[in-house]
């Protein structure tokens, strides 16, 4: 039992730390870190959380499969980050005020991003929409479940910050995060899709 236990734990810390290469790999471009993203999260929750399918595999179909919905949807966030990076480098460095114009547009935009920044990769993994049906549904989801989002954009700022600080342990964090996140957005997700269980025999996000 203690073998089979620690084999199980050593398969996970395993699994966690290939898909954690798969994604940095996948976003060594930047443009296509949404779709890495995706497919890390999925890969998270199907094969780490409920052990289906090859890892690789479920890796990559989900990258493919999702690519054209999650593509467009980081270019959007993409250019939020850079409109906000240029304001923070303008008011630092070229004496613009920092309740100017530039800076209340690119706030009021910089903070639903960052509230739906988690919930949005996660959510393309998961279901088909339109562009503009995404970001709706995405944005009533940050603002109906505020205090996850809260927690969500959290654990975003701590990876980021241990990923500046401890970049030699960079591989294991993508991983560990992507399955920290996925305990605070599934079980909003299990709302939504509790009604495909009747339908999918094999519905194993409802497990």
């Amino acid at each position: 039992m203690k073998e089979s236990k620690l084999k199980t734990a050593l398969t996970a810390v395993t699994d966690i730390l290939y898909a954690g290469i798969l994604w940095l790999l996948c976003s060594l471009p930047i443009l296509t870190l949404g779709p890495a993203t995706t497919a890390l999260y999925y890969t998270t929750v199907k094969r780490i959380r409920h052990e289906r399918g090859h890892l690789s595999k479920v890796f990559f179909a989900g990258f493919r499969r999702n690519f054209r919905q999650s593509f467009p949807m980081w270019l959007l966030y993409l250019a939020v980050m850079c409109l906000a990076a240029f304001d923070f480098y303008a008011y630092r460095h070229m004496g613009l005020s920092v309740g100017g114009p530039l800076s209340a547009f690119s706030g009021i935009l910089a903070l639903p991003a960052l509230l739906t920044f988690p919930w949005m990769f996660a959510y393309i993994s998961r279901f088909s929409n339109s562009f503009g049906g995404s970001l709706k549904f995405v944005c009533y989801l940050a603002a109906r479940h505020l205090g996850r989002s809260l927690i969500l954009t959290g654990e975003l700022a701590l990876f980021l910050g241990i990923s500046w600080m401890l970049p030699q342990i960079l591989p294991l964090l993508p991983g560990v995060f992507a399955l920290l996140m996925s305990l605070t957005i599934e079980p909003v997700f299990r709302v939504y899709t509790a009604d495909q269980e009747a339908e999918n025999g094999d519905a194993w996000y409802n497990e």
